[in-house]
């Protein structure tokens, strides 16, 4: 009797494992049954242009899935997706694209860059904050050097205070011509927000007249040094 209910238990256990089996293969079946015809890509800003043509691939589900997969994962200019089935034989593709903040021009063209200072791509105009930089040797894929970036910044923040959206990366400083034709000599370190806001109090007490010196009588603003030197 022992025996038999022995049996009975092994034959019992194997049942399961089967079923478990079973059930683990069953998306993996599912999924090489169905075949995509069709793939459909939108981003955050409409059309997949350009990348859209690498992205039809046409077999199976899976691999379909997986080819697109490696061809995601591997392009710069995308921060996140998701790929969805529709039945009966379309795969859905949304993206999110990483959002160009600053340029950098090289006087052919401008590389655009991430907020992190990744080079996502190139064009020939923009008007995003641009730091010229003459002989740039970077290229698309590569991250900018930390005084590129911070020269960005710096430029950044005088666009939106004074509208002036370019710099140039010259003897290492930065150089930025105001709309009354100052121009402002920034250092390549520092605390941004102080020299930022150092221009911002110099231009201010300038415009005002009080200190007997007004802005048509300068030509520089340096604020390399502790103290800000006028010229």
């Amino acid at each position: 009797m022992r025996k038999k209910t022995k049996k009975l238990n092994i034959f019992k256990i194997l049942s399961i494992l089967l079923v478990i089996i079973f059930l683990m293969f069953i998306p993996l079946i599912i999924q090489k049954s169905i075949k995509i015809q069709k793939i459909e890509c939108k981003t955050q800003y409409g059309d997949c242009e350009g990348l859209g043509d690498r992205l039809q691939v046409i077999g199976n589900y899976k691999d379909v899935k997986n080819q697109i997969e490696q061809e995601l994962n591997k392009n710069i200019q995308i921060n996140n997706y998701l790929i969805q089935y529709k039945i009966p034989d379309i795969l859905k593709i949304e993206l999110n694209l990483k959002k160009p903040k600053y340029a950098i021009f090289d006087s052919q063209k401008y590389y655009l860059l991430d907020k992190n200072g990744l080079i996502l791509s190139d064009t020939n105009e923009t008007n995003l904050p641009t730091l010229v930089v003459k002989n740039y040797q970077n290229k698309i894929g590569s991250n900018i050097s930390d005084k590129e970036l911070f020269s960005l910044k710096i430029i950044e923040k005088t666009a939106w205070l004074y509208s002036v959206k370019v710099g140039f990366l010259e003897n290492n400083e930065l150089k930025i011509t105001l709309k009354e034709g100052v121009l402002v000599h920034f250092p390549l370190e520092g605390d941004i927000d102080t020299l930022v806001g150092s221009l911002r109090l110099v231009f201010s007490r300038l415009n005002d007249g009080s200190q007997g010196i007004k802005m048509s009588d300068i030509d520089e603003i340096d604020l390399r040094f502790k103290s800000v030197i006028l010229r």
